[in-house]
């Protein structure tokens, strides 16, 4: 379990340059208060996921991190601890540092900056951005709900949570090792064929060679000649693969540039895709709504159709710009399937010509030992017999390494099996899934919200009321959305304390309390974080102060003097 103790920061957002210090570990349930602007958000979720992850939790760019007055001197400093090791981290801009420190000693920092954020993510905390945010933060405009993700983002999460995202990472290595071995093979493949087509050739010198210290000067001539036809015969198939491969040559096609514009294309319609779906959010909340979540002012109906107006004509121009996206990945798909082809064919007929003109130097050499006098015959017989042995020893090693290639290949397909979606992992998260549904209908319970949730094995909702009417997601409000995403949170969190993974202490509600609750849903949850708050400190940012101060044990507040925050704990 990762318990958070203490942030500390100075020059980060609308803070000074002295040092403003949170502890987080000391009291069950904290409410931050303070007007918008005041630096509520800095204090805790910013500075928090930038220490942790470089990056702010909000979409703010990290350029603008920095004091705006004083410009210089940002730095973040985050406690915590891992069972009986204790790590400090402190990351800064103008200037940059980034630095770990495990027990006070300053962790190496010879790799790269990359490097050194995958170590802190896989090896410490042992989790990612997304994972954290999901475990540890709800409520914030920018964080985006567990039923709001992709299906491949969800599966992300709970892979962190359950800790078996390990499997993936030796999935991606496994293929690596499988793609290695294909091409290696394939090199055997082709060093076995010379191997073979020179033993053959050889052999059958040597049984010339016997044959010749027999036969007549007539017949050694003779089986020149014969050979030279045979040169011939060789050079005409050789000039027609020449012809077949320039031909292929001229037609092969720029596979990287295509790979790179598929990618591109790809990211561009992904891109697309997330904006069509914002916009169309945004669409079903004003025609949904009259008033605005935010500031409570009633829509009027003329604004309504207004913004309805240019989101569905935005919408329309996206849908049009997916299309275009997916006819031009048609086009690219086609073109690197025709490249990878032709490539293909290439290297086959070179393989040819390759073993074509092998059997031309072959031949050529057996004309010129067959010009040489008899007398040199049986010495040349010997020489070519060791020659023989000596293929015939590297042979058979290419074709004992082949079998073992195939062999490893078999295992290494049983292995891929296991770790597909559908396999290990997919039995974990079986086994999971019952938790995990009787956690989130329990959850949901406590805060008076009397359906059946449950989710399968692809993460998809089902969703039944008392009278087996079955809902999806975004057909509740949004105070029965915040309800199931606060199950949800909750839900993840208990499941991490299960596993040990992701499990911590922190836990952040950014102005859960000031939309989309009730007071009758304010109270239940209310009673969930008491309960919470023996294992947890829990910091909940609200506006309505007036209404939930006397159910926390501590309040700060935050307040600008001469346009620099301050915090003020009562």
């Amino acid at each position: 379990m990762i318990l958070f103790k203490k942030v500390r920061f100075k020059n980060f957002g609308s803070f000074g340059n002295n040092f403003t210090e949170i502890i987080l570990d000391s009291r069950p349930t904290t409410l931050v208060c303070g007007t918008n602007g005041n630096g509520k958000s800095f204090a805790l979720l910013d500075s928090i996921t930038f220490a942790l992850f470089g990056k702010p939790f909000r979409k703010i760019n990290i350029p603008q991190l920095p004091n705006s007055i004083n410009k210089k001197d940002c730095l973040v400093e985050l406690e915590f601890d891992i069972g009986k090791t204790s790590y400090l981290i402190r990351r800064g801009l103008s200037p940059k540092v980034f630095e770990i420190f495990q027990d006070n000693v300053l962790l190496n920092q010879s790799s790269k900056t990359k490097d050194y954020q995958r170590h802190l993510e896989e090896d410490i905390l042992k989790m990612t951005f997304k994972s954290f945010t999901q475990v540890v933060i709800l409520g914030s405009t920018s964080f985006i709900p567990f039923m709001q993700l992709t299906a491949a983002d969800r599966r992300a999460v709970i892979e962190d949570i359950l800790d078996i995202g390990v499997f993936s990472e030796m999935n991606v290595v496994l293929k690596e090792k499988v793609s290695q071995m294909k091409t290696r093979q394939q090199t055997l493949e082709g060093k076995l064929e010379v191997l073979t087509e020179k033993e053959r050739v050889i052999q059958g010198y040597i049984n010339n060679l016997e044959k010749i210290k027999k036969d007549t000067d007539d017949e050694r001539k003779e089986k020149i000649e014969e050979c030279e036809r045979n040169i011939l015969e060789l050079e005409s198939q050789k000039l027609s693969f020449d012809e077949k491969l320039n031909d292929l040559l001229e037609q092969i096609r720029d596979i990287q540039g295509i790979q790179k514009n598929i990618t591109s294309l790809s990211n561009i319609e992904s891109r697309l895709e997330e904006n069509l779906n914002k916009i169309e959010e945004e669409i079903e909340f004003f025609e949904s709504n009259h008033v605005c979540g935010t500031c409570q002012q009633v829509i009027s109906q003329e604004i309504k159709h207004k913004c309805i107006d240019e989101k569905q004509k935005k919408s329309t121009e996206i849908k049009s710009g997916i299309e275009k996206a997916k006819e031009s990945l048609k086009k690219y798909s086609d073109e690197l399937r025709t490249a990878q082809e032709v490539n293909k064919k290439i290297n086959d007929i070179k393989l040819k010509i390759s073993s074509i003109e092998d059997r031309i130097d072959n031949i050529m050499t057996e004309i010129e030992k067959t010009k040489k006098p008899i007398s040199s015959d049986s010495h040349d017989i010997q020489k070519e017999k060791d020659t023989l042995n000596k293929i015939s020893s590297e042979r058979k090693k290419i074709s004992s390494e082949l079998t073992r290639i195939m062999e490893d290949e078999d295992y290494m397909a049983t292995i891929g099996s296991l770790l597909k979606d559908s396999g290990i992992k997919a039995k974990i998260i079986k086994y999971y899934l019952p938790i995990i549904n009787k956690l989130i209908n329990k959850y949901l319970s406590s805060m008076d919200f009397f359906v059946k949730f449950n989710l399968d094995e692809e993460f998809n909702e089902t969703i039944k009321s008392r009278h087996r009417d079955e809902f999806s997601y975004g057909s509740f409000s949004e105070g029965e959305k915040m309800r199931i995403d606060l199950s949800l949170l909750l839900c993840w969190r208990e499941i991490a304390r299960m596993k040990n993974s992701v499990s911590c202490n922190l836990l952040i509600l950014d102005e859960v309390f000031d939309s989309s609750l009730d007071s009758g849903g304010t109270e239940e949850f209310m009673k969930l974080l008491h309960a919470l708050g023996k294992n947890s400190n829990i910091f909940v940012i609200s506006h309505k102060t007036d209404q939930l101060i006397d159910k926390f044990s501590t309040v700060v507040s935050f307040e600008k003097k001469n346009n620099f925050s301050k915090m003020i704990i009562s």
